[in-house]
């Protein structure tokens, strides 16, 4: 599999304009083994000004470099990352210099990871680029089940650093986790989901600015459950929430999400070996890059300009679960691969309730792609909406569900789009008749993809063309 660099980057430390391009050292580097790929297009300005907030939020600051295996150095003593993290008082900041920071193995029933107990703590790296601050957690046993970063306070903000190679989540939500935030961080190889959310009541998360990026590498390490036949449950993915509400996933990329068949046969990782009876896995479909299983009424998630390319299935809503008053408008989904047990539907929803599916693009470039580009499913759902998406597979209703729908596109062409090889979905003309102000006016959508505005048209799908 070839990771487009390029293409990754678009959403993440900026948001080009039609046409324009973007250009790295070496478009084929393996973030794994080195992140230094760098992108000289213009920050968006909304992920600069989210950048500038957290710095002004500073408060008092804990300076950490990295030093000797499993340790750090604060003012010259040593210490370990977990340490400091664990002693912070509310309002510090830990400001991590350029550098990798490692873990020790657990032993017995130690957690080595780090515990965000204490509220309002920020992390961040000094320097403001995540590919010069590595959390590498190396597939090593932290212990407690749990991921490298563990969040169970309110108003913790982890920025600018990259955490990488766990066999579990590489940030893990727990009960009283609100109103946090993860912004232009990166996250690679998650051997389960990226970020999890599986406490109670986890609301008001931002993940703003951000990747989420499973290299050739890392799929050799996905955590897997069931037989060595190909019907194996993969059970990796990007963010993946229960039992949240409000959370905001914007301007976000997710790339290369899915298990890889291939005839291999993947390990489990130390101690889990045995309790997963040395059981290897061979493929199965992998979640979402962005699922968010749940939300009671009045209390939805808005996912909004994100960008998805080549992950096994996009963005889910809902699942055994309703889901309520959730938006997800301005995405674009890519995916080159065929249908198979291992890549599926762009978007779904299944039992959502009063939630509006608008201005999304979704191209699949396989001729053997999954027939489906957006699904909606079963006879609960209610109040959904899908307005002005442009695709190149059908939107399907499945299960008995209903909707409101206008101006939806099942049938563009790769000659819309700047760069499909690249999944680059943006427009590559204003002129396309079947698209250009063709879409219904929204009152809820009223930038695109890049925030330029919809002024007094809106063309359909995920790029407005100025």
């Amino acid at each position: 599999m070839v990771f487009r660099t390029a293409a990754l980057l678009l959403a993440i430390s900026c948001t080009p304009k039609d046409g324009d391009s973007i250009t790295t050292d070496d478009p084929e580097t393996d973030p794994t083994t080195d992140p230094s790929v760098t992108n000289t297009e213009a920050p968006s300005p909304l992920c600069l000004q989210k950048s500038a907030d957290i710095v002004a939020n500073t408060g008092n600051t804990i300076l950490v470099e990295p030093g000797a295996f499993g340790q750090v150095t604060v003012n010259g003593n040593p210490d370990t990352l977990r340490g400091v993290v664990s002693n912070a008082s509310p309002g510090d900041t830990i400001l991590l210099a350029d550098g990798t920071y490692t873990f020790e193995e657990a032993g017995g029933n130690d957690y080595t990871g780090l515990y965000f107990a204490t509220e309002n703590l920020t992390m961040r790296g000094e320097s403001g680029d995540p590919a010069a601050v590595i959390l590498d957690s190396n597939y090593a046993d932290h212990g407690s089940e749990s991921g490298v970063i563990t969040v169970a306070a309110s108003g913790i903000v982890l920025a600018d650093f990259t955490v990488q190679r766990s066999i579990f989540h590489l940030i893990h939500y727990w009960s009283d986790g609100d109103a946090s935030t993860v912004h232009n961080v990166h996250l690679v190889d998650g051997g389960q989901q990226f970020l999890k959310a599986s406490g109670t009541d986890i609301d008001d998360v931002e993940i703003s600015c951000s990747q989420f990026t499973m290299t050739e590498a890392g799929q050799d390490n996905v955590w897997g459950y069931g037989d060595q036949d190909g019907s194996t449950r993969c059970y990796t993915g990007g963010i993946d929430t229960h039992d949240s509400r409000d959370w905001w996933v914007h301007d976000t990329s997710f790339e290369g999400i899915y298990c890889n068949a291939g005839g291999v046969q993947r390990p489990a990782h130390g101690k889990y070996a045995s309790l997963r009876n040395s059981q290897t896995y061979t493929g199965g479909l992998a979640e979402h890059a962005i699922h968010m299983w749940d939300s009671p009424p009045g209390h939805g998630h808005v996912l909004e300009r994100n960008r998805i390319i080549n992950c096994g299935r996009g963005i889910g809503l809902g699942m055994a679960t309703d889901v309520y008053d959730t938006i997800i408008r301005n995405n674009t989904v890519f995916s080159e691969h065929a249908g198979s047990e291992e890549h599926d539907v762009g978007i779904n929803v299944e039992r959502g309730h009063d939630s509006q599916i608008s201005n999304n693009t979704v191209f699949f470039s396989s001729p053997d792609a999954y027939s489906n580009a957006i699904e909606y499913r079963w006879g609960e759902s209610s109040g959904l909406e899908l307005h002005n998406n442009l695709c190149n597979q059908a939107i399907a209703a499945r299960n008995g569900a209903t909707a409101t729908t206008s101006n939806n596109i099942d049938d563009a062409q790769a000659d819309w789009f700047a760069d499909v090889d690249a999944g680059d979905l943006h427009l590559a003309s204003c002129d396309i008749a079947e698209v250009a102000g063709a879409g219904a006016e929204l009152a809820d959508v009223t930038d695109d993809m890049d925030l330029e505005p919809r002024t007094d048209s809106n063309d359909i799908g995920a790029d407005q063309c100025l």
